[in-house]
């Protein structure tokens, strides 16, 4: 694991457990800087490490870097940083020696900073535009302020009681995600997106400077001249980031968006596609990567992998996302062993795509739902609310009854002036929460454990987070966004035998025009459902790249094995009930969908910082039992509530 943690002001020993939550494999690269007024821990990978940390001003200013800057933007042209991988951070103090400070709203990268300057006595934390890389941090009293990338390790530290914000926790456990800086450990929360957070080292004081916000300002151009501009820049893009002496792995699905990758870069890569067995989906892959003349890896899930994957990966997990969501954490062996980068097209469909974009669908009964690229419009705090919440299973019935998922939305998001507010991250409209608020900061994203993960693994990459991506997906008209496929044509104009491969999905090659691939993904995914004779081997298995969670749960024994494991946990907290655990479990087993609260539940059960919280809880009980005055007691530790 790589990241970053420590502690500043009249801070105690760091913990082991907080200390190693950061170092994972002998090959990365470590450093540790202990001073009077704080302390950093870090381990990087050893590629984008470099010489840490780099000086500025006269060495008055040290910066270290987690992650990697790609370059600057000037404000008229982008310049890439050219001087060999590890050089983000002598690079960044280049930078600043240049324009101080300010030169962050200039740089373009996947990164968290730690920037100590003697002179003023401040430690800042600069985070990238969407805080790819978060830092959470937390308060134990006046006198300390403690931070880790890892958010559930903060818990381990003297002082930071392991409690639940219960309005948080339910917007976990209905939305796999807590938007903004928010989190459902109560007093802990994210450096936010795209800031510059200073602290002053004699009284722990913060400033905050945010250097940049999305905004979506489309500009109406031929989408010719959109397409034109994406091809240009992803093919940049790429080629800035290879470098010829070493190994690339791409996560290869058999859709578009890595597609393009393989269209856009100029360099072999070993592919690596992640499938129960060789379905339609990993054949489409298969088939992309000899086209490309790169070689193609299965790498092919077992029976138990995702109950494996329920006991390894909720440690990792800041509460954006699954467990099984570490979609490739079970293979990091074997992609260890093989690449030295990977690189995957995640978030194209976020940017490119629309996905953000509510539309209309209808129901044509038992044949299925076909959907229409159009525009729903969301006019209010309300409708969006409604937007969020169309899914939500309430009462929950594991779940303290007086919560719903509305009233705590309504207490998080507010109208500021001319924008609205969050959960503490400001937008600069309600059209830009719409759009942004799913990824900025990149917690709100739902699978953002996914990334997070490959991160871990090795230097990860993808190049539609890069700013100039970032910035064109800004100006895109709604009308390209749900009813063309910039995605599809930039292949085509790329690589005419990779566009010439079906679509997965659609069963349409994405060299055809979209209103062909729209008919496909509707006509003929409910011809493949209703007509074909195309069954998986198991019903739990699909011919995607995931399993199908709903008929897994029905199909596997990790979900009520869990539930049995963690009785007392469930019994002891007052918030949750196992009684109506097990009946979400049965009424699952019975036909209806509790799949996604069930998955929630799962990943908080296993999280070191429930364990730590149900063990605060339990000495609580048993100090309050030994001492108990006229049978009053006070809240249990483990909870909290605002409401």
């Amino acid at each position: 694991m790589v990241g970053i943690c420590g502690a500043l002001g009249d801070y105690a020993a760091l913990p082991p457990e907080f200390t190693e939550s950061v170092s994972h494999r002998d090959e990365e690269t470590r450093i540790t800087v202990e001073e009077s007024e704080f302390t950093l821990h870090g381990s990087f990978h050893s590629v984008l490490a470099g010489e840490q940390p780099a000086t500025a001003a006269d060495g008055d200013v040290r910066i270290w870097v987690w992650g990697d800057v790609y370059g600057y933007d000037s404000g008229s042209e982008h310049v890439a940083r050219s001087n060999g991988r590890g050089g983000s951070a002598d690079f960044c103090a280049r930078l600043y020696d240049a324009f101080g400070m300010e030169f962050v709203a200039g740089l373009n990268g996947d990164y968290a900073l730690v920037v100590h300057d003697a002179v003023e006595e401040t430690l800042s934390f600069v985070t990238d535009r969407l805080a790819t890389r978060p830092v959470f941090y937390a308060r134990p009293d006046d006198d300390t302020f403690v931070f880790s990338s890892a958010s559930q390790t903060l818990t381990t530290y003297p002082g930071v009681d392991a409690t639940f914000d219960l309005p948080y926790l339910y917007e976990y456990l209905q939305l796999r995600r807590v938007f903004g800086v928010k989190t459902p450990l109560a007093g802990i929360e994210e450096l936010p997106p795209a800031s510059v957070v200073t602290v002053d080292l004699e009284d722990l004081s913060t400033e905050t400077w945010t250097y940049w916000t999305p905004s979506y300002e489309p500009v109406d151009k031929p989408f010719s001249a959109y397409l034109d501009e994406f091809v240009d820049t992803v093919t940049e893009v790429l080629e800035e980031w290879t470098d010829d002496d070493l190994d690339y792995g791409l996560l290869l699905s058999g859709g578009s968006d890595s597609r393009l990758i393989q269209a856009a870069m100029d360099q072999p890569m070993t592919t690596f596609h992640n499938a129960d067995f060789m379905s339609r989906e990993a054949r489409v892959a298969r088939r992309a990567a000899t086209v490309s003349g790169d070689e193609f890896r299965l790498l092919e899930r077992d029976e138990k992998y995702d109950a494996r994957l329920l006991e390894e990966t909720p440690p990792l997990s800041n509460f954006s996302g699954w467990f099984d969501q570490a979609y490739f954490s079970g293979f990091e062996a074997e992609i260890v062993e093989e690449v030295d980068v990977l690189v995957a097209g995640l978030y194209a469909d976020m940017l490119f795509g629309g996905n953000p974009l509510a539309t209309y669908a209808f129901s044509v009964g038992d044949v299925g739902t076909l959907s229409l690229p159009i525009r729903r419009p969301v006019d209010s705090i309300e409708d969006y609310i409604d937007l969020q919440t169309k899914d939500a299973i309430e009462p929950l019935p594991y779940f303290d009854s007086s919560l719903s998922l509305k009233s705590v939305l309504r207490s998080n998001i507010r109208r500021d002036g001319d924008g609205v507010v969050s959960h503490g991250v400001r937008y600069g409209s309600l059209q830009d929460l719409v759009m942004y608020g799913d990824f900025y900061p990149m917690g709100g994203d739902t699978d953002a454990i996914f990334s997070r993960t490959l991160m871990q693994m090795r230097p990860y990459r993808t190049p539609f987070l890069d700013n100039r991506l970032l910035e064109l997906a800004q100006k895109i008209p709604v009308r390209y966004l749900l009813r063309r496929n910039l995605v599809d044509a930039a292949v085509t104009e790329l690589d005419p035998g990779l566009a010439s491969i079906p679509h997965a999905r659609t069963g349409v090659p994405l060299k055809h025009p979209f209103a062909v691939s729209y008919l496909g993904d509707n006509v003929y995914g409910l011809w493949r459902k209703h007509v074909a004779d195309e069954s998986p081997p198991e019903p739990h298995l699909t011919h995607t790249p995931w399993p199908n969670r709903q008929e897994l749960v029905r199909a596997k024994s990790f979900t009520e094995e869990t539930l049995s494991d963690r009785r007392q946990l469930l019994e002891d907290f007052e918030f949750f009930d196992f009684d109506g655990a097990m009946r979400c479990y049965d009424d699952h087993l019975n036909g209806i969908n509790n799949q996604t609260v069930l998955y929630s539940l799962l990943t908080i059960l296993n999280m070191p910082a429930t364990r730590r919280a149900h063990t605060a809880l339990t000495r609580s009980t048993s100090s309050t039992d030994s001492v108990a005055t006229d049978g009053v007691t006070d809240t249990p530790t483990g909870v909290t509530s605002d409401e």
